[in-house]
């Protein structure tokens, strides 16, 4: 059951399965000690989080952000459920958050602001990404409906940054033409 009002848009702009498992798996290896998640969305890449952290068994700092604008201003049922104790919810905007954060992560996952979180990435690359972190962007290639997501992967090649694009798909139910964004910061 979806948390959207509107199961059209949660098919929309919910992280693929595959690409949630990626998340896990990418979370279960590198070991990140300091989490931020940047919105929350329909909670696939969150609970992918979750489920990578629980397989480490290792002490975590979790900070979540969202503005809740899917959810007419307030954190959804879902989020407030037992299972999501564990993360610090932090209800701001994307940028007010990324432009007061003090804060390095380890690992941070950024599908929040569709519209203009590509105008501060070099800053989240460069000040809230911790050396040898792991920052990843969904959506970047879903240009028919946001276009914009496309110059953070542009950047990411201008700057010369390691990462990788998942963008294909091989079966008709997945949805990874959208694009996800794995840059590594050395």
């Amino acid at each position: 059951m979806s948390i959207y009002r509107n199961d059209v848009v949660d098919k929309i702009v919910a992280i693929d399965d595959n690409h949630a498992q990626l998340v896990e798996a990418l979370v279960t290896s590198h070991k990140p000690r300091r989490i931020l998640e940047l919105g929350f969305g329909a909670g696939g890449s969150c609970r992918a989080i979750q489920r990578g952290l629980a397989y480490n068994a290792a002490p975590h700092e979790f900070d979540l952000v969202d503005c809740w604008y899917d959810f007419n201003g307030s954190p959804p049922a879902e989020i407030q459920k037992d299972t999501y104790s564990d993360i610090n919810m932090i209800t701001a905007t994307e940028e007010s958050f990324v432009f007061s954060c003090t804060k390095k992560y380890d690992f941070i996952f950024s599908d929040a602001d569709h519209f203009r979180t590509q105008d501060w990435f070099v800053h989240v690359y460069e000040n809230l990404l911790d050396r040898n972190g792991i920052l990843i962007y969904h959506d970047v290639t879903n240009t028919r409906l946001f276009p914009n997501l496309l110059r953070i992967y542009e950047d990411t090649i201008r700057n010369g940054y390691h990462h990788m694009l998942f963008d294909r798909k091989s079966r008709s139910d997945e949805a990874c033409e959208r694009g996800l964004l794995v840059i590594f910061k050395h």
